[in-house]
């Protein structure tokens, strides 16, 4: 009986220390008002954007993301980065994002992924979603005709 209760009060306790929980109003994951993408044809980060997690927050995140680096020219294999973005229910991120730093704002990138996968770990938390138990190995990128690509070694692997 014991166990049962404290198997019930555990996850409580916990969830009640987590960083999710505090209200400071300096939020980490809040991009500055910063130009997002290098170039013509620049933008800046929605912040109006709620932090709820909902599916219309994350999609709104996620096209923000599409758009920020749709453009992946490059150079050389070194302007090519690799970013973990979203959050399955059973760990892990639910993508990796290839990009060109040449033409996207590699801290935007950084914050807009961070914050897409807070939303989804909190969406799935709060909607007890369950989700495939498959680990996504980090691909390699390179520059292939002066465009960034995911190189097709990249594995995956299921626990």
């Amino acid at each position: 009986m014991r166990l049962s209760v404290f198997a019930l009060l555990l996850p409580l306790c916990l969830s009640a220390c987590s960083d999710a929980a505090t209200t400071s109003n300096s939020d980490p994951l809040s991009p500055a008002p910063e130009v997002l993408m290098k170039g013509k044809q620049a933008t800046k980060l929605d912040l109006q954007m709620q932090e709820q997690p909902t599916r219309e927050n994350i999609q709104k995140a996620h096209q923000q993301l599409k758009t920020l680096t749709a453009d992946s020219q490059c150079d050389s294999s070194a302007q090519c980065k690799v970013v973990a973005v979203g959050s399955r229910a059973c760990g892990g991120p639910s993508s990796y994002l290839v990009y060109s730093n040449k033409t996207a704002n590699e801290q935007a990138v950084e914050q807009l992924s961070k914050k897409i996968t807070s939303l989804e770990s909190q969406f799935n938390a709060e909607n007890s979603m369950v989700s495939i138990c498959q680990h996504l190995m980090a691909p390699g990128a390179q520059c292939v005709e002066n465009k960034c690509v995911k190189l097709d070694s990249s594995a995956a692997s299921v626990y």
